[in-house]
């Protein structure tokens, strides 16, 4: 199919803390509390709806209704909402993310056609093709502020890592806009029709696909001028760029195949096949599959871009947008069960919790000089002298999520935050007395439990140990009898 027909198309109708007990420790688990799955979001502008597709088993849910004619979508960086800009009727249908139920439209301008939303999640913005503007929308209230002008006909958006400037694309180039001000800067010219673009994550490039020639530009954020074009297939619309930074994938609706970009050299790399008018893509916060609509053969091609090929497609309905929701931090939590000097502290971040995935690595400092990593949630560490300790524990999801943001312009992929960091003190007694202390930290509270410490050997050191975790045994019952009265 020709690009004049797919953009016909396009423009169609106007477009814890913790655990009870005392030196009882779960067995070493990679994460106590498994998450959920991806959710991939497509925006179908015939059916009027957007169709939830779970990314581990590629099985479409039941389409939610929208407005007229949803043309592309945006998740908030906590997951909890999408924004679906349908150009049939001129509103921004919101959708609550937790039930895929949708809300109440909100006016957007004239033939809205693309949509980004901030890194901090406060405002979406959309470009409105036949009004020639801009319309922010507050996410939290779910209010349309005044619209700004911009360049004519705008048909894409991106917002850079820090938030601070938005690029609108047009047929006549990019403009920059400084987002405290909503006022554009001088046009960037980038071929002869530029159409999508993304931002990398370190916030140094705007890479911008352009439809009448073939190829990418990329457009140094620093000094808002274009590079060297990069040649791909025929007519590419939209790009999307891995969460690590590494490659650019570009759709492209005339050759329908995708071409990956190296960012390093800027080079193309061989084309993947997929379906008929790719029209937009969107990649999981792994990094490890893509997902690209097909506008006219109704279906979404996901690519595993470990060896770049193409998998089954899923059917949809003249699908033209696509959003995954972003992953989350974990929140860190974690126990201590403290030993004298010279024998094994246990830490046990168990209690700790992952929307998505899994907790994949545990970041130790022991607070003593001495740091570890671990792919369990339980760990010991050997303090050679007595004394109260700091430790602190950052964790990472399986998809690489942990204190920091990753942001390539439309929706957030990592939402990282200092969630995933938990700190809190031990106190070491001495090797022949001093206290024991059972910590547990996490979320900034710390809850001592403080008992006398072992010491000595043989049978009356035993005697003694067992003495001492039966009275421990007997505090954390009647403890727990006063927190929960019969």
């Amino acid at each position: 199919m020709s690009m004049a027909r797919a953009k016909a198309r396009r423009l169609g109708g106007a477009l814890l803390v913790a655990a009870s007990g005392i030196g009882v420790l779960p067995s070493p688990v990679a994460s106590q509390s498994a998450g959920r799955a991806w959710t991939v979001y497509v925006a179908n502008t015939q059916s009027n709806s957007v169709t939830p597709i779970n990314a581990a088993t590629n099985t479409a849910g039941a389409p939610i209704p929208t407005g007229a004619e949803p043309i592309a979508v945006a998740i908030t960086p906590d997951s909890g909402a999408a924004f679906a800009p349908t150009g049939g009727d001129d509103m921004v249908t919101p959708i609550a993310l937790a039930t895929n139920t949708p809300g109440t439209p909100i006016s957007a301008g004239d033939g809205p056609s693309a949509i980004a939303i901030t890194p901090n999640g406060a405002t979406a913005y959309i470009t409105n093709e036949l009004s020639n503007n801009v319309t922010p929308i507050d996410v939290a209230t779910h209010t349309a502020g005044t619209p700004f002008p911009t360049l004519e006909s705008p048909t894409g958006i991106a917002i850079t890592p820090d938030g601070t400037t938005a690029y609108v694309v047009g047929p006549s180039g990019v403009v920059p806009i400084a987002l405290a001000t909503n006022t554009a800067g001088a046009l960037i010219p980038a071929g002869t029709e530029p159409n999508g673009l993304a931002v990398t994550p370190n916030g140094t490039t705007v890479y911008v696909a352009d439809v009448g020639g073939a190829q990418v530009f990329p457009i140094d954020v620093a000094t808002n001028t274009a590079g060297t074009p990069i040649h791909v297939g025929a007519a590419p619309l939209e790009i999307a760029i891995t969460p690590d930074g590494g490659t650019a994938y570009v759709v492209n609706a005339d050759s329908d195949d995708v071409t990956p970009i190296d960012i390093a050299t800027n080079t193309p790399g061989p084309s993947i096949p997929v379906g008929d008018t790719p029209f937009d893509i969107a990649i999981t916060p792994d990094g490890a599959t893509a997902y690209v609509v097909n506008q006219i053969s109704n279906n979404v091609t996901p690519i595993n871009l470990a060896t770049r090929t193409a998998g089954t497609p899923i059917p949809s309905d003249d699908p033209q947008g696509i959003a995954i929701t972003p992953d989350q931090a974990p929140v860190a939590r974690f126990l201590v069960t403290p030993a004298a000097a010279g024998s094994a502290t246990t830490f046990d971040a168990s209690a700790s919790t992952v929307a998505f995935g899994t907790i994949a690595s545990y970041a130790w400092n022991f607070g003593d000089g001495t740091t570890a990593t671990t792919a369990t949630a339980v760990t010991t560490h050997t303090y050679q002298t007595a004394g109260t300790y700091t430790v602190s524990v950052t964790e990472t999801s399986s998809a690489g999520t942990s204190t920091t943001r990753v942001f390539t312009g439309q929706t957030v992929s990592r939402n990282g935050g200092p969630q995933a960091i938990a700190d809190g003190t031990v106190v070491i007694p001495a090797a022949t007395g001093g206290t024991t202390t059972t910590t547990s930290a996490g979320g900034g509270t710390t809850t001592p439990v403080t008992l006398p410490a072992t010491g000595g050997g043989g049978a009356n050191g035993t005697l003694v140990t067992m003495a001492l975790v039966l009275l421990a045994l007997g505090v954390a019952l009647i403890a727990r009898s006063r927190r929960h009265p019969a």
